[in-house]
C-alpha cells in the first residue's frame, strides 16, 4: 500500500488456500486504505473466487486499514482453511518534517499550492504531491484522528461517484497568542495518522507529519480539505487560514 509496507500472516495446511487468503487480505486492506476503489470484503471475495474458494469471515478496521480474512478452498480431504491479516507497518520515525515559518506556522501540505479557494465557510483545498504528506500547521494536541462521523455532504448527493465512504480527519487544537484555534485535515488516507504515531491526546509540533492525503469522504481526487476554526469542528470553519499560513 502507498506510504507503508504490507504484511500478511497465515495459518494453513494448503498452499493454495494460504496464497488466496493472503491475496484477499491485501486487497481488502488496500481498499480500506483508499489506495484502490471498492468495498474491502467484496474485493477480497473476488480474489478468492478465482481460487474457487469462499470467505468464511472478513473483518476490516477503517481506523487502521487492517483486514483479517478467513478463507476455505477445496482440497482432496475435504477442504483447507487459511487465515491472513494485512495492513500497514509503522514508519513514524522516517517521516520528515515540513518547513516552519518565522511565526511558528507550517504550510500544511507538501505542495505549496491551492486547488480550491474558500468554500464551505473558510475551508480551502490544498494540493499535494504523489507522496501526499500532510503536516501539523502549528504545535498543539490531537483531538481526533479517524472517521469524523459526518453524513454524506450535498456535493456527493449530487455527484455520488465522488463518495468514497466515511471522511477521515485529523483535528488538532492549538493555543496561539491566548486564543484557541482548531485545525483539520480531511480526506486523509485511513490508517495513515496511526502509521505516523498520531492519536487523540498526542502532542504534535509544527511541521510534524500527521497523515497522508487519500480518497476518504467526498472527493474527486487526492488533496486535503483544510480548516481553521474557533470550535472543535471540521465543518464550516470561521477563521481565514491565510492570516496564519500566508499565501502560497
Amino acid at each position: 500500500m502507498r506510504g507503508g509496507e504490507r504484511r500478511a500472516r497465515g495459518h494453513a495446511v494448503s498452499a493454495p488456500a494460504l496464497l488466496a487468503c493472503a491475496a484477499a487480505a491485501l486487497a481488502a486492506a488496500d481498499a480500506a486504505s483508499g489506495w484502490i476503489d471498492g468495498e474491502p470484503c467484496a474485493l477480497a471475495q473476488r480474489v478468492v473466487v478465482e481460487a474457487r474458494g469462499e470467505i468464511s469471515e472478513c473483518e476490516v478496521s477503517s481506523a487502521t486499514a487492517e483486514a483479517r480474512v478467513e478463507v476455505r478452498v477445496p482440497a482432496p480431504l475435504g477442504g483447507a482453511l487459511a487465515v491472513a491479516r494485512a495492513g500497514l507497518l509503522p514508519r513514524a520515525a522516517s517521516a520528515p518534517d515540513g518547513a516552519v515559518g518565522a511565526n511558528g506556522w507550517a504550510w500544511p501540505s507538501d505542495l505549496r499550492a491551492i486547488s480550491q479557494g474558500f468554500h464551505d465557510g473558510l475551508s480551502i483545498d490544498l494540493a499535494v504531491t504523489g507522496e501526499g504528506a500532510l503536516y501539523a500547521p502549528y504545535e498543539g494536541v490531537v483531538v481526533r484522528a479517524g472517521p469524523d462521523g459526518g453524513d454524506v455532504p450535498e456535493a456527493c448527493l449530487a455527484r455520488p461517484e465522488w463518495w468514497r465512504g466515511a471522511n477521515h480527519t485529523v483535528l488538532m487544537r492549538h493555543e496561539v497568542g491566548g486564543r484557541t484555534i482548531y485545525s483539520s485535515h480531511n480526506h486523509v488516507s485511513p490508517g495513515s495518522p496511526q502509521r505516523f504515531g498520531v492519536a487523540p491526546g498526542e502532542r504534535v509540533r509544527a511541521g510534524q507529519r500527521v497523515a497522508s492525503a487519500g480518497m476518504s469522504g467526498c472527493t474527486s481526487g487526492p488533496h486535503t480539505h483544510f480548516t481553521l476554526s474557533s470550535s472543535p469542528s471540521n465543518a464550516y470553519p470561521d477563521i481565514d487560514p491565510f492570516a496564519y499560513l500566508g499565501r502560497p
